[in-house]
């Protein structure tokens, strides 16, 4: 696996580890089924990886952590995003090199609210932006 995916595996990890809210499904990589809520889906977003001097690549990653509540009850999707954003931000500072898996994350993490439709079921979704920061050999 690379340092992205153990990145993504630590993630979730921390997803399904929340105490304040039971996550039901957290996969290795994105799904199509979002049937089962409440859901974690950690993913690449973006970045930048530049070279120093030859000896080092160093990358700069955006990964996502969105989480998708029911929408079915507006009360109730708003109840579980209360309790996900501060101990889902308490989790990652208590783990800033998500395991070992980066150098570290760049904080500030950023998240939004918004209501998406995950292939068809529509869902409210936390969705938080972690910069992550890691170096690796060039490949020559």
């Amino acid at each position: 696996m690379s340092v992205l995916d153990n990145a993504i595996v630590k993630l979730q990890a921390h997803a399904l580890a929340l105490a304040t809210i039971t996550i039901k499904g957290a996969p290795s990589y994105p799904t199509e089924d979002a049937t089962v809520l409440p859901l974690a889906i950690a993913h690449v977003s973006d970045g930048t990886g530049q070279a120093d001097e030859a000896t080092t690549c160093r990358m700069l990653v955006n990964l996502k952590a969105d989480f998708h509540v029911s929408r079915v009850s507006m009360k109730s999707a708003y109840t579980q995003i209360n309790l996900i954003i501060p101990e889902f931000l308490e989790r990652l500072a208590g783990d800033p090199t998500l395991g070992g898996t980066v150098d570290t994350i760049v904080f500030p993490v950023s998240f939004a609210v918004s209501a998406v439709q995950w292939n068809t079921i529509p869902t409210q979704m936390i969705s938080f932006t972690i910069p992550v920061k890691y170096r690796e050999s060039p490949i020559t």
